[in-house]
């Protein structure tokens, strides 16, 4: 292979990879579970990279986003707070040093300040950027599932407002640690238990999201729910919140019934469902096809390549 770039989505919880021609064009693509979780405080950055690209770097340039430009990552990247244009992350790539011959960038984040809560993303900033590189698109509003789901308004060009949902977090520990871990089994979705959770979210007056929390283990008490269902039943409740709260969010500004989702194929099917019971069109974007576009176009910005 004729590598011309490496591109490295390096996230909270998996990151992925795809050696790039000198157009562009994908050439291997490569995934793994090893985020920064995995690799931990004071890890071995250098090392789990070269063993991931093993074959790999022959002198091509690396340019990498996500939560490997953040405090505890490699090295941080100061953030580009909002608004910003999403081109103008070309010129706010982070050196690194460390493998001989390879040059190494990093990508910053993106911030957003207030006088409530600040708000902040990595890696999501590079598929704002790849949608409106690959479809044109430079006005909407996107949603970013995924451990820490995003929620975002661009205009112009221009990364305007976000805001992030713990979402995907949030399940992995309930559904694997603590009491409501006890009555779940499985992982497959079970459709109609998805819908009866998104259906008792989207009635935020019969409780907090604390409060019906405990209806999952009430519910199997009972055994209104299974072992089988309650994983989904669970997803539909966090799923279901997140998307009461952001619509409400960004309806304080306009209406709204159509957003670009971008994901992978099976977190965006669990949102189209989602989509459906509130009234919202989804339109959907595979990350895969439109991040190493992005990344792609950021390195050469920057004379990477």
């Amino acid at each position: 292979m004729s590598i011309a770039c490496i591109a490295v989505d390096w996230g909270t919880s998996n990151r992925r990879a795809w050696a790039l021609d000198a157009g562009g064009n994908v050439l291997e693509r490569r995934a793994d579970d090893q985020g920064l979780i995995a690799i931990g405080a004071n890890g071995d950055f250098k090392g789990s990279l070269q063993a991931f690209t093993q074959g790999w770097l022959t002198g091509a340039p690396v340019i990498m986003a996500g939560m490997v430009g953040s405090r505890a990552g490699w090295r941080e990247a100061p953030y580009l707070e909002t608004p910003a244009r999403l081109d103008d992350l070309a010129t706010r790539l982070i050196a690194v040093d460390g493998i001989p011959g390879t040059e190494i960038r990093i990508v910053p984040g993106m911030a957003r300040r207030d006088a409530g809560q600040p708000d902040v993303m990595r890696g999501e900033e590079c598929q704002l950027l790849g949608a409106k590189l690959t479809r044109g698109i430079e006005d909407g509003i996107f949603l970013l599932p995924g451990t820490h789901a995003k929620w975002a308004r661009v205009e112009g060009g221009r990364l305007t407002d976000f805001r992030t949902y713990m979402t995907g977090e949030l399940f992995g520990l309930l559904s694997r640690q603590g009491s409501l871990s006890q009555v779940i089994g499985g992982d497959t979705l079970d459709a109609a238990a998805f819908d009866r959770g998104l259906a008792r979210a989207q009635h935020s007056e019969d409780g907090a999201l604390t409060h019906q929390l405990f209806g999952v283990r009430s519910l199997s008490l009972f055994g209104e729910l299974a072992p089988g269902n309650a994983g989904s039943y669970l997803s539909g409740l966090l799923v279901g919140t997140e998307m009461q709260d952001a619509l409400t969010w960004l309806r304080r500004h306009s209406s709204i019934s159509h957003l670009i989702a971008i994901g992978s194929a099976s977190l965006l099917a669990t949102y189209a469902a989602a989509s459906a019971r509130f009234g919202i069109t989804l339109e959907r974007l595979d990350s895969d096809t439109i991040l190493p576009p992005a990344l792609f176009a950021l390195a050469k910005r920057a004379k990477l390549c």
